[in-house]
């Protein structure tokens, strides 16, 4: 099978939330023992379970109802939806109501308001008269549910695998603030437990990995 993208698995799963889910499930099942469902050069456990859900060789059909964390991320998913039109709604109501008296702002004020988030996982925050971007990113619990360790690696840390370690919340997830330089494109990925790879759920973009056999996440500053 060619090189296996997020696109590919969408076709199969309907949103990336079941995606993360039955990916994690089919990587449980390998660690447990069972074999591959496709045949492809040897890659690690997340790149076959990816392959074998774009192949449709593993359905979650058959499971989906009854899992309560693929509940739970339909529920998340329609839940953000929800608040982002109600945002949508309540600013245009404000900006109608002062729209006569309100002052006008500087440009300056403008950049170092803090930007709304375009989704759930990563929020940005421009800083210093839009000098620098301060960028939040969150991993969450549903993606990996046993993880010990979760570290961010990329581009604005020159794949470091140690550099910045992610700080594990009470719910669960795990979060972690970076300052970066604005207008630019950073490259990243998740590394859990320091044994395997996980890309963001609301990265800007995708982009092919220098390797060829995955594809890294992409945030644009």
């Amino acid at each position: 099978m060619a090189r296996v993208t997020i696109e590919d698995c969408l076709r199969r799963v309907k949103n990336r939330y079941m995606l993360v889910h039955a990916a994690a499930k089919r990587v449980r099942q390998m660690g447990q023992g069972a074999g591959y469902l496709v045949d492809s050069p040897k890659n690690e456990e997340i790149v076959m379970a990816l392959r074998e859900i774009a192949a449709g060789k593993f359905s979650v059909e058959g499971w989906k109802t009854e899992d309560h964390e693929a509940k739970r991320g339909v529920e998340m998913e329609k839940a953000e939806r929800k608040r982002v039109t109600t945002r949508k709604t309540q600013t245009t109501v404000n900006k109608t109501t002062v729209k006569k008296s309100a002052p006008k702002k500087t440009a300056k004020q403008l950049a170092s308001k803090k930007a709304p988030a375009r989704t759930a996982g990563i929020k940005k925050e421009y800083l210093e008269g839009g000098k620098v971007c301060k960028v939040t990113f969150k991993f969450p619990k549903i993606a990996a549910p046993d993880a010990k360790r979760v570290c961010i690696v990329g581009d604005f840390n020159n794949w470091n695998i140690h550099a910045n370690p992610m700080k594990r919340l009470k719910n669960g997830d795990y979060q972690i603030s970076l300052k970066v330089e604005p207008k630019k494109e950073y490259q990243f990925r998740y590394l859990i437990d320091e044994s395997r790879w996980e890309n963001d759920w609301s990265a800007d973009k995708y982009m092919k990995s220098p390797y060829g056999d995955s594809d890294n996440s992409v945030i644009i500053v």
